[in-house]
Parts: structure tokens; C-alpha cells; sequence
């Protein structure tokens, strides 16, 4: 089994999302309903969906290239709207929650790119 460009990408991607989650958990918004939902749902919900196109290759099982598009362009847009609410909550704290808040939102745009980058390659069909 060969490693790709993109299951290089898929593994970033899915790294990036657990170190979101783990950061959040240190700098989990309590009076902010939206950005603390759209935090976790983004997160989490790419861990399991990385999960599975992991557990997908492994089983030299292809994801549909349009259902991956879809995927990539979700993430991507729920990665750099969670990343802008956690900046703008968190550029006003102070401590180590403001220094873990914005790593989490530095890290969820980073992943935004990265699920944007991830959706071209896989629409100019480079596996």
C-alpha cells in the first residue's frame, strides 16, 4: 500500500482536528453557545469522518471523489468560521485560556487551508 500526497494531507488534517479538540478542552467557552457548538461539531465531527476514510484506505476502499469534495469544502468552511469565532472571543481574555483559545483558532484556519488544499488535489484527480 502506497502513501499519496493525499493521504500525507488526510493525516495532517486528522491530526490538526485532535490537537482543536484537545486545546479546546482546555479553553472551552462556556457563555458563547455558537462558538463553543460550532467548536466541538467541527472538531469532533472531522475526527470521526477522518476516521473513516482512514479505516476506508486501510481497506483499499476509495471514497466517492465527489463525496470527498463535499467533505473538504464542509470542513473547510466550518474550520475557518469556528477559527474566526475563537479569535474573536478569545482575543479579549487573558492567561493561558486566551494562549490556548488562539492556538485552537490559529490551528482550525491552518486546517481550513488544509481541506481547501486537500479538495483541489483531489478535483485535479492527484491521488
Amino acid at each position: 500500500m502506497a502513501i499519496s500526497r493525499l493521504s500525507i494531507i488526510k493525516f495532517l488534517e486528522l491530526a490538526i482536528a485532535v490537537a482543536c479538540i484537545g486545546l479546546h478542552s482546555k479553553s472551552e467557552i462556556s457563555n458563547d453557545f455558537n462558538t463553543n457548538t460550532l467548536s466541538v461539531a467541527a472538531f469532533g465531527g472531522y475526527v470521526i469522518i477522518l476516521v473513516g476514510v482512514f479505516a476506508g484506505h486501510l481497506m483499499s476502499e476509495r471514497i466517492s471523489k465527489k463525496i470527498d469534495i463535499f467533505f473538504c469544502l464542509v470542513g473547510c468552511a466550518t474550520f475557518v468560521a469556528a477559527g474566526a469565532l475563537n479569535i474573536e472571543y478569545f482575543q479579549n481574555a487573558s492567561g493561558k485560556y486566551r494562549d490556548y483559545g488562539l492556538a485552537k483558532a490559529s490551528l482550525a484556519i491552518i486546517g481550513g487551508a488544509l481541506f481547501l488544499i486537500d479538495s483541489l488535489l483531489t478535483w485535479r484527480g492527484d491521488y
